[in-house]
């Protein structure tokens, strides 16, 4: 794990991250590749929950650590801040396996640079520890890339980065990004991308969450033992905050249906949830849901779909078996998974 160690050095700690931002362009060369890790909380018992990326080529990379066995600390005024439930990374986060797996081929060869690295070092060491890897690239603090005057600019051009991007969420691929563009603009004086904020994200989740308790509330709360909008709404949002991608439809300003997908494995997404409102649900809308959503798999080079479905959810069942899904071996939770080649869904949508 030596390859990880930074040199010592300083920056101030990160506030509250928020939205999703785009790394300006035509910098000269490649924007140094920045993390950010957020934790179960801080102490010799903390671990890794969340790991984003803000790299290079204007991509931004983020996903949900699963707890190990051992890895049971949990500190509640932690999740005040990253609003992380230790439900939602036992229901979307991925293996420390597979998580290590991705940074080294993500990452491989290349210096990657933190504002926090005597914590990232530990938690990422207890990571790749836990994955029986060792990491293919090496962490560095970011204070080495800054001048004296620099450093000393940093708290108020990261501060103004983040209110001219309406920071709201505490994310870390959102933090990264917000690193990442703070030292570009005190290298280069370039200006961050705007976007619209947070605001059309948030109504959806809200919409998301209404249209789950009025179709889903029942068979959720038999297989978890209770419906919260609230606990459903932070799931959706931990997909999205993680690469995931909700394609919806909306009919008389209402939403009408949706479907929630995040990138799995390499070439693979996954279907995490499908929902129609009752009153669509025969004319066609899943149909273009799904048909949108092929266009999006195609576009990202995806290979295979998967997709998870409720217990009894038997609307849904029959779509997938109608698609020509497959039924795979149950995994880790009790949901029923399905398979499908996305050039198969092309060819049953075809022939719908």
């Amino acid at each position: 794990m030596d390859g990880l160690l930074p040199r010592p050095g300083w920056l101030p700690a990160r506030l509250d991250g928020g939205a999703a931002l785009n790394a300006p362009q035509n910098t000269g060369a490649e924007a140094p590749i920045v993390i950010d890790i957020e934790a179960s909380g801080f102490g010799p018992r903390s671990y890794p929950i969340e790991i984003g990326l803000a790299l290079g080529d204007n991509r931004a990379l983020c996903t949900l650590v699963c707890p190990e066995a051992e890895w049971t600390h949990w500190d509640a005024s932690a999740e005040a801040i990253h609003h992380i439930s230790r439900d939602s990374l036992l229901q979307h986060g991925r293996p420390a396996a597979q998580v290590a797996e991705m940074l080294n081929r993500e990452l491989a060869g290349k210096v990657v640079y933190t504002d926090g690295w005597a914590n990232d070092y530990t938690w990422l060491a207890l990571l790749f520890d836990a994955a029986g890897r060792v990491p293919a690239f090496r962490l560095d603090n970011l204070r080495t890339l800054l001048s004296e005057e620099e450093a000393n600019r940093w708290h108020d051009t990261k501060a103004q980065v983040q209110a001219e991007l309406h920071i709201e969420r505490h994310r870390a691929s959102n933090d990264a990004r917000v690193l990442q563009l703070t030292l570009l603009r005190l290298k280069h004086g370039l200006q961050p991308l705007g976007e619209r904020g947070r605001s059309h994200e948030a109504h959806l989740l809200d919409e998301m969450a209404k249209l789950d308790a009025l179709t889903l509330g029942d068979l959720i709360a038999a297989q978890r033992g209770i419906f919260s909008a609230e606990t459903q709404r932070e799931h959706h949002a931990a997909a999205l905050a993680c690469g995931g991608r909700v394609i919806a439809e909306h009919l008389q300003h209402s939403l009408a249906g949706y479907v929630l997908l995040r990138p799995g494995e390499p070439q693979s997404w996954e279907i995490l949830s499908i929902n129609i409102h009752p009153w669509y649900r025969s004319t066609g809308l899943h149909r273009r849901l799904l048909t949108r959503t092929l266009a999006h798999l195609i576009s990202h080079g995806a290979v295979t779909l998967r997709s998870r479905v409720l217990p009894g959810h038997e609307v849904a069942m029959r779509l997938h078996e109608k698609l020509g899904f497959a039924r795979e071996n149950a995994g880790d939770d009790s949901n029923l998974h399905y398979l499908i080649r996305v050039a198969d869904l092309a060819r049953r949508l075809r022939q719908a």
